[in-house]
C-alpha cells in the first residue's frame, strides 16, 4: 500500500508547518511512501529536498532551472523511495484513505486551530462539519439541523473546501441563502476569516474566492449611466454636483462598481442606470463591463458562488427549459437558510400575469409608429379588443375581491368557468394575430420590434398555462402595489423539484435552524420532494444538532391563562393582548421584540399601546419598512412591533432585545396552495398533523431564535396565545418544540427574572 503516490497533499503540508519544519516559500509536492518531496521556488532555481513524515530526517535531492512536470512524479517517487530516509517501519504507516485523512484534518482544525483564533471548541459544530463531510464523500443528500450557536456556517464552509482540497475539484461551489444579512455575513466575516487562517496554516496555497450572484437590475449599465450622467450634467444645477461625483465613482473599473448595492443612491437613480435589457443592438456591447463581468463569473474560477434561492432556481429551470444558463457547472449545493427553499420555489415556478400587463404592451406598439396606414387601422383595433378582454377577465374574476381593502385578504382561488376560459383563448387569438403581424410590419426601430413580439408571446405563453387546470393551481391575487395578479403553480410542485434538484447528481447540503419537528424531516420532505429519492439511488442523512446555550438557565417563557381566544374581530381580545403587551413591556424595561401574523392587528395594538407607553421608544415595522430595525437596535431600550419579516434573519446580540413576545401562534396563512392541499386527505385531523401544525411549528422556531443570539443572552419569551394554556390544544407540541427552559404564568416571575439576570446599566437607558 505504501508505494502509493500522493499529489497535493493538504493535511501533510500543515502537518510539517505545525511541527516548524515547512520553510516560509517551501511546499509540499508529493508524499511516497513515508517521505514527503519539499519544493521551494526561488528566483533563479527552484530546490528539492525529501523529509521523513515520522522522524524528520531530511536530505537534499536536487535543484532545478523549472519545477518537475507532473508526468515526471513516479520517476521522482522512486527516487524518493531508493533514499535511507525512506525506511519502511510497519508500526509507522501512514494512512493513505483520502476520505480518512480528509476527516482528521477536519477534526484537527476545530479541535486545535479554531481555538488559536479565539472560538470556543463545540462538539455539536464539529460533529456536525464532519456529517457534511462524510455526506459529500459518501455522495449522500444532508439535510443537517443546526439550532441557533451551532455554529453551521463555519461548519459548511470548511467541510466544502476541505472535502475540496482531498477530491481536486475545480468546480465552484453554490451556497444558496435567502437574507442578503446571511450573504454580507459569508463574504465579509466567514469566507475572509476562514481564508487566513487556512493560508496560515498551509492548509490552503491561495485565498479562497468567492462571488456574490444577484439579478441583473442589481448592476450598472454602462450605456444607460453614459446618458443619464450627460442628461444631469447638461442640467448644470449646482443640487447635483454631489450625485454627479457618485456616478463618476461607479466608472471604475473594479468589479465592486458594478454592484449598485453598495452605492447609496435613490432607487429612483438605481433605476435610470441599472442592467434592465441587454440588447445586441447596443452600442457599448463590444466593451460593456457588466458583460465582460458576466461572461467571468460564468467561470469556474472562483471557489463559491453565492446566490439566493431564487436566483439559483431560476437557473434549474433555464436549464431544463433550454435558455441562458445563469450560473457555471458545480458539484456542490449548499442550501442555507433552507426553511424558505419551499417560499421561493413557489415564487420562481409560479406563473403571474398581471393586469397591467396587456395595457403596457399596447402602449408599446403605439399604432401612430407604423410606417402604412392600413397596418394602423389593423393595429388599432386589435389593441382596443386586447384592452376590452383584459379589463373584463381580471373585473370578472376578481369580482367584490377587487373592492376588498381587508390587508389579510389577499388572494383567492379562481372558480373555472366556460366564460373565464373563453376570455383567455380570445387574448390567446389576439395575440397570436399580433405575432402574425409583426412578423412582416415595418416600424420606425427593429428593436422596437423584437421587444413587442417577445412581450406578446410571453403573455401568450402565460396565458395558455392557466388553461392548463388540471396540472395547475390557479388564483388571482393582490400585488403590493395593490393591483390583480393571475396565478398559477404546478399542483405537482414537490416532484418537479426532485428532478430539478435532487435527482441531478449534484452534492446537496441542506440546513437551517428550523427544518424539523422534535428531529422529524419528513414535513419538510414532503414539501420539497426529497422524499421521492429512492434509497437505492441515493441515500440522505439526517443530523439535528440542539442549540449549545443554556436555555434553562438563560430564559423563561411566559404563558398567560384566561385570555380569550385568538380572534381579531373581537374587541376583549385586542383588550386583552394590549393589556399582556403593556404588562410586558413595564415588566421587561423595554428592550421588546413583538411579532405579529397580522399587519392589522398589528397597527391596531401598536396604537392602544401607545396611548399607555411613554417610557420606552416604541417602533412600528410596516411593509419595507427594514430600517426601523436599525433604529430600534439604536434606541437601546425600545419596542418593535413587527410582522413574519423580522421573526427571520435578524441578528440582535446582547441587552437590546431582551423580551420576544409572539401574539399569536404563526398558523400558515389560507393560501389556494393551501386548499389544494387539504384535498390530498380525507381526514381533516391528518391533514392539521401533517401540514399546518408543523408549518407553525418550524416558523415558531424561528421566532425563538431571535431572542437569545450569543451563550451570555438572557431573554423572556412570550405567547399570547390561549391555544398554548394549561388547556390548550397546541401546549404538547409547542414545549416539545422549544428549548427546555422554565415555563410561568405569573408576571411577577418576568419581574423577578429580570432583576436577576440584568445589571444596573440595562435599567438606566
Amino acid at each position: 500500500m505504501q508505494d502509493k503516490i500522493m499529489i497535493y497533499p493538504a493535511d501533510i503540508r500543515n502537518h510539517l508547518y505545525e511541527a516548524g519544519i515547512l520553510r516560509e516559500n517551501e511546499d509540499v509536492v508529493m508524499v511516497a511512501g513515508q517521505c514527503a518531496l519539499l519544493e521551494n521556488a526561488g528566483e533563479i532555481r527552484t530546490t528539492y529536498r525529501a523529509i521523513n513524515l515520522f522522524d524528520y530526517r531530511t536530505r537534499y535531492l536536487c535543484a532545478r532551472k523549472t519545477p518537475f512536470p507532473q508526468e515526471s512524479y513516479k520517476i521522482v517517487a522512486k527516487r524518493l523511495s531508493e533514499l535511507e530516509i525512506n525506511e519502511l517501519d510497519e508500526n509507522m504507516e501512514l494512512e493513505l484513505d483520502e476520505n480518512k485523512r480528509a476527516q482528521h484534518l477536519l477534526s484537527y482544525i476545530f479541535d486545535v486551530i479554531l481555538p488559536q483564533y479565539g472560538m470556543a471548541k463545540r462538539k455539536s459544530q464539529k460533529e456536525l462539519a464532519l456529517s457534511m463531510l462524510r455526506a459529500l464523500q459518501e455522495n449522500k443528500l444532508a439535510l443537517c439541523e443546526a439550532e441557533v450557536g451551532t455554529g453551521k456556517t463555519h461548519a459548511y464552509i470548511l467541510a466544502v473546501t476541505i472535502h475540496n482540497l482531498f477530491s481536486q475539484s475545480k468546480t465552484p461551489t453554490m451556497i444558496s441563502t435567502s437574507t442578503i444579512a446571511l450573504q454580507e455575513a459569508i463574504t465579509k466575516e466567514y469566507i475572509p476569516q476562514i481564508s487566513r487562517i487556512l493560508l496560515e496554516h498551509r492548509i490552503i496555497d491561495k485565498p479562497l474566492s468567492f462571488v456574490v450572484r444577484k439579478g441583473k437590475s442589481h448592476f450598472v449599465c454602462d450605456s444607460r449611466l453614459k446618458t443619464y450622467e450627460s442628461s444631469i450634467r447638461n442640467q448644470n444645477r449646482p443640487e447635483d454636483q454631489g450625485l454627479l461625483a457618485q456616478l463618476g465613482e461607479l466608472w471604475r473599473e473594479q468589479e465592486h462598481y458594478l454592484d449598485l448595492d453598495g452605492f447609496p443612491l435613490t432607487p429612483y437613480v438605481k433605476e435610470r442606470i441599472n442592467v434592465s435589457q441587454c440588447s445586441e443592438f447596443c452600442p457599448h456591447s463590444s466593451y460593456c463591463r457588466f458583460a465582460s463581468f458576466s461572461r467571468r463569473w460564468l467561470s469556474e474560477s472562483y471557489d463559491f458562488q453565492i446566490s439566493n434561492h431564487n436566483y439559483i432556481l431560476a437557473d434549474v429551470v433555464n436549464r431544463r427549459e433550454g435558455k441562458k444558463k445563469l450560473l457555471p457547472y458545480y458539484n456542490i449545493a449548499v442550501f442555507d437558510e433552507a426553511h424558505k427553499l419551499i417560499d421561493a420555489a413557489r415564487q420562481i415556478y409560479c406563473t403571474r400575469l398581471s393586469e397591467n400587463e396587456i395595457p403596457k404592451l399596447i402602449h408599446l406598439i403605439s399604432p401612430e409608429r407604423f410606417v402604412d396606414k392600413s397596418s394602423q387601422r389593423q393595429m388599432m383595433e386589435l389593441c382596443t379588443g386586447l384592452s376590452e378582454k383584459n379589463t373584463r377577465l381580471f373585473q370578472k374574476t376578481g369580482g367584490a375581491f377587487i373592492q376588498s381593502n381587508q390587508m389579510e385578504n389577499i388572494s383567492r382561488t379562481i372558480e373555472e368557468d366556460r366564460s373565464t376560459r373563453l376570455w383567455i383563448r380570445d387574448l390567446i387569438g389576439m395575440l397570436e394575430k399580433l405575432g402574425r403581424i409583426f412578423v412582416t410590419v415595418k416600424m420606425d426601430s427593429c428593436g422596437r420590434v423584437k421587444t413587442i413580439r417577445n412581450t406578446a408571446q410571453s403573455i401568450e405563453d402565460r396565458l395558455n398555462v392557466f388553461l392548463s387546470a388540471k396540472q395547475n393551481i390557479s388564483w388571482i391575487e393582490k400585488s403590493d402595489s395593490g393591483g390583480l395578479e393571475f396565478c398559477s403553480l404546478p399542483r405537482e410542485l414537490e416532484r418537479i423539484l426532485y428532478h430539478d434538484l435532487w435527482h441531478t447528481g449534484v452534492h446537496s447540503i441542506i440546513t437551517s435552524g428550523t427544518i424539523s419537528v422534535g428531529g422529524n424531516f419528513d414535513h419538510f420532505k414532503r414539501m420539497t420532494g426529497i422524499d421521492l429519492l429512492q434509497p437505492q439511488n441515493r441515500r440522505v442523512m439526517e443530523v439535528s444538532k440542539l442549540s449549545p446555550f443554556n436555555y434553562s438557565q438563560n430564559a423563561i417563557l411566559y404563558i398567560p391563562e384566561e385570555l380569550p381566544f385568538p380572534d381579531i374581530h373581537d374587541e376583549k381580545y385586542i383588550e386583552a393582548i394590549s393589556r399582556e403587551i403593556i404588562h410586558l413591556i413595564c415588566a421587561t424595561f423595554g428592550h421588546t421584540l413583538i411579532l405579529f401574523s397580522s399587519y392589522w392587528l398589528m397597527e391596531r395594538i401598536f396604537y392602544e399601546v401607545k396611548q399607555e407607553i411613554q417610557s420606552f421608544p416604541l417602533f412600528i415595522m410596516k411593509r419595507g419598512r427594514m430600517d426601523m430595525i436599525e433604529k430600534f437596535r439604536r434606541s437601546g431600550n425600545g419596542v418593535l412591533f413587527a410582522s413574519d419579516s423580522a421573526g427571520e434573519g435578524i441578528d440582535l446580540p446582547g441587552d437590546i432585545l431582551s423580551s420576544v413576545i409572539i401574539v399569536k401562534l404563526p398558523f400558515p396563512v389560507p393560501s389556494p396552495i393551501l386548499e389544494y392541499e387539504r384535498t390530498k386527505y380525507d381526514d381533516f385531523s391528518q391533514y392539521v398533523k401533517e401540514i399546518i401544525t408543523p408549518g407553525m411549528i418550524i416558523k415558531l422556531r424561528q421566532w425563538f431564535g431571535r431572542g437569545i443570539r450569543r451563550e451570555t443572552d438572557t431573554a423572556v419569551f412570550s405567547i399570547l396565545d390561549s391555544r398554548v394554556g394549561i388547556h390548550g390544544r397546541y401546549r404538547d407540541d409547542v414545549l416539545k418544540a422549544l428549548p427546555d427552559m422554565p415555563v410561568t404564568g405569573r408576571i411577577e416571575e418576568i419581574r423577578r427574572f429580570i432583576a436577576e439576570k440584568k445589571t444596573g446599566e440595562y435599567f438606566l437607558l
